[in-house]
């Protein structure tokens, strides 16, 4: 992972696993790249990332895991927006899966990546059904791309939402000072430089990273209004502004669509007259959409 990203990155992204992750890579920064190059060693090598679970067929239906942190291909995640994206389009193109359920395990993560994974499932929904199943919790950038879907399902004890960005910025240098040390930066320009974690925050780039977090949360607000067929502006009084809410919760305020195990989800799609009537349900909240 690399860690200078993940202090600086946009993130979609539950706040208590997020900060868990963060304190951890912080952990992990102290200690001496010697011991933990041994540390891997003894270990059996180099660590390995989660591998992405591979789709499940159900008779016509396909059940595709989406599960640990969020990234695009390259950065530190358990799945990639870019396999998300292809997979959906694969699926949505062959005639012998009538439709796709994302089974989603997870808080989030990067916003880099995720809209045109959200992209992909939306555009997908106009030929197949496409269902999310929070199975058991569906947070921040998972619910960006769960509300994309032709319809949003939470298991009975789980949880969802955790709507919103944000970013952050480390200011180390009372740690150099304790430890002796002082970093010095050159640059062609102070942009190359802007948020530097060798100092405080200055007033010009917090402005900066809040104008790239309200950027990055309009379009966040903009797909789940386009995926559920809302306003804008209805968006907070449902799926909220960070909160997240239990099975229950979210079905009374609308974010969802059922309450449902995936296995039942699975087994009510099954049955062709339920994925008549889920196509039907996707071309109205299609036509409210465009009507906005």
């Amino acid at each position: 992972m690399d860690r200078a990203i993940v202090a600086s990155a946009l993130w979609a992204m539950h706040p208590a696993f997020l900060d868990a992750m963060l304190k951890s890579g912080s952990i992990e920064a102290m200690i001496p790249d010697s011991l933990r190059n041994l540390a891997t060693v003894m270990g059996g090598g180099q660590a390995q990332q989660a591998k992405q679970a591979d789709p499940i067929r159900e008779g016509a239906t396909v059940i595709m895991p989406i599960t640990g942190t969020l990234a695009p291909r390259g950065l530190y995640g358990a799945t990639y927006y870019n396999d998300i994206g292809d997979r959906v389009r694969e699926f949505a193109a062959d005639p012998k899966v009538g439709a796709v359920v994302l089974a989603i395990r997870s808080p989030g993560g990067y916003v880099w990546g995720c809209a045109e994974a959200g992209d992909a499932i939306f555009e997908a929904r106009q030929s197949k059904p496409i269902v999310a199943v929070a199975d058991p919790y569906c947070f921040s950038a998972a619910h960006w791309l769960a509300t994309q879907c032709s319809a949003y399902y939470c298991t009975t004890s789980g949880e969802i939402g955790s709507a919103g960005v944000r970013s952050g910025h480390s200011d180390v240098s009372g740690f150099e000072d304790k430890i002796g040390m002082k970093t010095t930066l050159i640059a062609s320009h102070p942009d190359k430089i802007a948020g530097h974690p060798y100092g405080p925050l200055t007033d010009e780039d917090r402005a900066e990273i809040q104008a790239s977090v309200d950027e990055s949360n309009v379009q966040f607000v903009a797909a789940i209004a386009r995926g559920r067929g809302l306003k804008a502006g209805e968006v907070a009084a449902i799926h909220g502004s960070g909160k997240t809410f239990s099975a229950r919760q979210a079905l009374a305020n609308g974010a969802i669509d059922g309450i449902s195990t995936l296995r039942e989800v699975v087994a009510q799609i099954n049955t062709s007259r339920s994925r008549l009537a889920l196509m039907r349900r996707q071309a109205a909240a299609m036509e409210m959409a465009l009507s906005i």
